[in-house]
């Protein structure tokens, strides 16, 4: 079942994705009593509208297609040590099974940079990232925290599911918290910090998204 709707989602829609058309939005909001434009804002801020985006631990990958970001997740729970080098023009994003690997690898690339007499990398880190802690999709739902609702990932890269859940989700934190700034911050984060941040994304994001709908009144 998985398989099949991968597979017409692939078809019906590129990598860009604009066939998220804003009546899904529409509808999905009216579900939920809710404005498209809140959904719409947050969907801006957490994936820039790409329903194939994935976030692990802070590291933000956009997949061309829900298969590529499947093969992705897999690719990261068998080599979870990530090594980014940055060049004056490029970076690179490596993976290993292992720090000590990731370790022997940037250690190999600085030295054939000497012997070739080209820049080695100006920068670079090393860390584990954890599969665990991926934030997925549109609505980009974090797999630790709300994976228990869902048979597999793969669910979560419908843009009608992943957007049908974050609704259901935001309805209970505004009916928890009272107003939408407070609801919209702990959709993010329950930490203070992290939701000041992205509060000040939001703002903005969500005004622009009032004002185009009353345009198109």
């Amino acid at each position: 079942m998985i398989q099949r709707i991968l597979a017409i989602l692939f078809l019906l829609a590129g990598p860009g994705t604009t066939a998220l058309a804003g009546d899904l939005f529409d509808r999905t909001a009216a579900r939920h009593e809710l404005e498209p434009e809140l959904l719409r804002a947050i969907a801006k801020v957490e994936s820039n509208l790409y329903p194939w985006a994935i976030n692990i631990n802070w590291e933000s990958f956009r997949p061309e297609s829900p298969y590529q970001a499947v093969r992705l997740i897999r690719k990261v729970r068998q080599n979870p040590w990530l090594l980014r080098v940055d060049y004056a023009d490029e970076s690179h994003r490596l993976f290993f099974p292992s720090g000590r690997a990731a370790q022997q690898a940037l250690a190999g690339l600085r030295q054939r940079a000497t012997l070739m007499g080209i820049d080695p990398p100006h920068q670079w880190e090393i860390r584990k990232l954890d599969v665990r802690s991926v934030d997925i999709g549109l609505m980009q739902i974090n797999w630790k925290f709300h994976g228990e609702h869902f048979e597999s990932m793969e669910e979560l890269f419908d843009p009608a599911t992943n957007l049908d859940y974050a609704a259901r989700f935001l309805r209970k934190l505004l009916k928890e918290h009272g107003d939408t700034e407070t609801a919209v911050a702990h959709y993010h984060s329950n930490t203070s910090h992290f939701q000041e941040i992205y509060l000040k994304n939001f703002r903005a994001v969500y005004e622009q998204q009032r004002l185009l709908a009353r345009r198109e009144e």
